[in-house]
């Protein structure tokens, strides 16, 4: 049978990523449904110092926490884009929810457009994206708004955005999807988006409709 398992990492994250699948589960089964995912909670603490790359300490955790789950039939739901890159390098038989192998079949009918990507000062100019994102010009967005967005991300973490926050956000997503594809690669990002504009792809909400396939295939 197969199991959908979220690793708890941040708690903003985690808890957005189960009330988003609820949601989902709900919008399809109706009543009272409710989405039978397990959450793995870790102490975030654990990890997040060592972040974006330190894998010799983040990774024996890992392996170590996810030991339990590690079967062919679950389905690891990460809330947090950037750690994916660390999960890369692990042996494991589970099956993550990629959120950047669910972006390239999103982008299969968009090739030749430009891309730009909003997420942490680090991912945004790491060389890891262009191991996925073969089809597309990565187009790198201002550095003052590069800021702003790691700053943001920070603010959202602590519960500390305002209204004043979340509509420049949504200003600066509306103002790069006008020429180019904005991907969201940032949880804490995800969190504020309020836009449906077609031109932007969200990863948290491709990750939770690819783990609603899998319950319901």
């Amino acid at each position: 049978m197969k199991k959908i398992v979220i690793l708890g990492l941040g708690a903003r994250s985690t808890l957005f990523y189960q009330e988003a699948l609820h949601q989902l589960y709900f919008e399809t089964k109706g009543k009272y449904a409710t989405f039978p995912f397990i959450v793995k909670q870790l102490d975030f603490n654990l990890i997040n110092p060592y972040l974006p790359d330190n894998a010799a300490v983040i990774s024996p955790i890992l392996k170590r926490e996810l030991e339990e789950f590690d079967a062919p039939e679950v389905h690891l739901l990460v809330p947090n884009i950037t750690i994916h890159q660390i999960i890369d390098t692990l042996d494991f038989q589970l099956q993550i929810v990629h959120p950047y192998k669910l972006l390239i079949s999103e982008l299969a009918n968009k090739k030749g457009k430009k891309v730009v990507f909003f997420g942490t000062k680090y991912t945004i100019n790491s060389s890891y994206l262009g191991s996925f994102i073969t089809e597309n010009l990565i187009e790198k967005i201002n550095i003052e708004d590069v800021l702003f967005l790691d700053e943001m991300r920070k603010k959202i973490y602590i519960y500390a955005e305002t209204s004043q926050d979340i509509i420049l956000y949504n200003k600066l997503l509306e103002n790069y999807s006008r020429n180019a594809i904005v991907v969201i690669a940032c949880t804490e990002l995800s969190i504020i988006n309020k836009s449906c504009n077609t031109n932007i792809i969200d990863l948290v909400k491709l990750q939770c409709h690819e783990c609603l396939q899998i319950l319901l295939d």
